[in-house]
C-alpha cells in the first residue's frame, strides 16, 4: 500500500512503522555518539575495537550525542511547536528552529564550521533589526552570504539532521517532504550538493520508515533531471568500496557515500532480532573506523539503518546510555518523536 493511500483511506502509521520512526532517531543518537570520541582523528584500525568510550578531543562522556543530534532535537521540537499541524515549512516553525538553534550555539562545544559562521552572521543581521535571537529570516541571508564567499563550500551539516524533517510527513505526499527538508537545508546550506544530499537521504530514511527496506535511490526522481545521472553514479561509487576510501567526509558528497558505503557493507537486512542488532552495530563501526568526521557518519548511517530496523536494533547497553543536549537521555528522545508522529498511530497490523 503507497504511503498516500494511506493518508487517503485514513488508517495511519501502523505500531511497526512507529517503532521504526523511534529507531531513526535513536539508532542516530547512538551513531553519533559512538563516533563522537574518534571525531577529528585518522582511521581507525581493524586491530582497535570500536565502542561508546567518550573522551576524544572535546572530551565527549560515554553516551554523550554532539551537535549532530543536539540540532535534530531542534527540528523535531519546532514541528510541535507549530500550530494547526507538525509543519516544519511555515515560517513560524523555522523561527522556532533558528531561535533555538542559536541559544544552542552559545554554549556548545562542538558546531560545524559553515554552520558556525551563518549563526554568527544571523545574528549579527538580527541585531541589527534590534533583534536578540535571529529568525529564520536572518539565517537564510547568512546561507545565500556564506555560499558567495565559499561556493565550493558544502559541508555535511544538514545530511546529519535530515531524518528529523521527514518524521512529520511520513503520511503526506513526497512533495511536502521534499519541501520541508528543503526549506530546513537552507536555513543553513545551500549549496545543490547539500540539498539534494539531504533529499535523497531524507526520502530513504522515510521509505525504510514506511517500509522497512533500504534504498537510498527512492528520491532520485525528485533531484533536477540533469543531476540525477550524477548521484546515482556517487551511490555506486559508494557501494563498490567501503567508508575509509571517501577521507573527505566532512564534505556532505563524501560522507553521503561513507554512511551509504557502511550500510552496504553488512549486505541485506537479516532476519532475527539478533542478526539485525549485528548489522546496526557493523555498520556504525565501519562508519567510525573511516575516521575525521565520525560522529557525522555514523549519525547518517544510524538513522537509515534504525529507519529499517527500529531502535531495538541498538543494543541495549548503547541506548542506556544515551543522552545529551537539551539534558534528555533515552526516554525523552524516544517521548519526542512519539509525540511528533502521534497523530499518525493506529492500532493494528502493517500498514506498509
Amino acid at each position: 500500500m503507497t504511503t498516500d493511500a494511506m493518508n487517503t483511506n485514513g488508517a495511519g502509521l501502523s505500531p511497526s512503522q512507529r517503532q521504526r520512526a523511534v529507531g531513526a532517531v535513536v539508532a542516530a543518537a547512538a551513531g553519533d555518539a559512538l563516533g563522537a570520541p574518534y571525531e577529528f582523528q585518522p582511521p581507525v584500525p581493524d586491530s582497535e575495537e570500536i565502542d561508546m568510550i567518550g573522551g576524544g578531543v572535546l572530551d565527549w562522556q560515554p553516551g554523550e550525542w554532539t551537535d549532530d543530534t543536539a540540532m535534530a532535537i531542534v527540528v523535531l521540537e519546532a514541528s510541535l511547536a507549530t500550530s494547526g499541524g507538525h509543519d516544519l515549512r511555515v515560517e513560524t516553525a523555522q523561527d522556532h528552529i533558528t531561535r533555538e538553534w542559536y541559544s544552542w550555539s552559545l554554549g556548545t562545544p562542538d558546531i560545524g564550521t559553515l554552520t558556525s559562521q551563518v549563526v554568527r552572521t544571523a545574528a549579527d543581521l538580527a541585531r541589527e533589526d534590534g533583534h536578540y535571537a535571529p529568525r529564520a529570516k536572518d539565517f537564510r541571508i547568512a546561507a545565500d552570504a556564506a555560499h558567495e564567499q565559499l561556493p565550493a563550500s558544502a559541508g555535511n551539516g544538514s545530511l546529519m539532521r535530515v531524518h528529523a524533517s521527514v518524521l512529520p510527513y511520513l503520511l503526506s505526499p513526497e512533495e511536502h517532504a521534499v519541501e520541508a527538508i528543503t526549506a530546513v537545508c537552507r536555513l543553513t546550506h545551500v549549496h545543490p550538493d547539500t540539498i539534494e544530499a539531504s533529499i535523497l537521504w531524507g526520502l530513504a530514511v522515510r521509505h525504510a520508515i514506511l517500509t522497512g527496506e533500504v534504498d537510498v535511490r527512492v528520491g532520485l526522481e525528485h533531484l533536477p533531471e540533469t543531476r540525477r545521472a550524477e548521484w546515482l553514479a556517487r551511490i555506486e561509487e559508494a557501494e563498490q568500496s567501503t567508508p575509509v576510501m571517501f577521507r573527505r567526509n566532512g564534505w556532505v558528497v563524501g560522507a553521503f557515500q561513507a554512511a551509504w558505503a557502511a550500510i552496504v557493507g553488512v549486505g541485506p537486512i537479516p532476519e532475527g532480532k539478533f542478526a539485525q542488532r549485528d548489522a546496526l552495530v557493523a555498520a556504525l563501526e565501519s562508519a567510525v573506523r573511516a575516521g575525521y568526521d565520525t560522529d557525522t557518519v555514523a549519525c547518517i548511517a544510524g538513522s537509515l539503518m534504525g529507519a529499517a530496523l527500529g531502535p531495538k536494533a541498538v543494543p541495549p547497553e548503547w541506548r542506556r546510555m544515551l543522552f545529551g543536549w537539551p539534558s534528555y537521555e533515552l526516554e525523552e528522545l524516544q517521548g519526542l518523536v512519539d509525540r511528533v508522529i502521534a497523530p499518525m498511530v493506529r492500532e493494528g497490523g502493517e500498514g506498509a
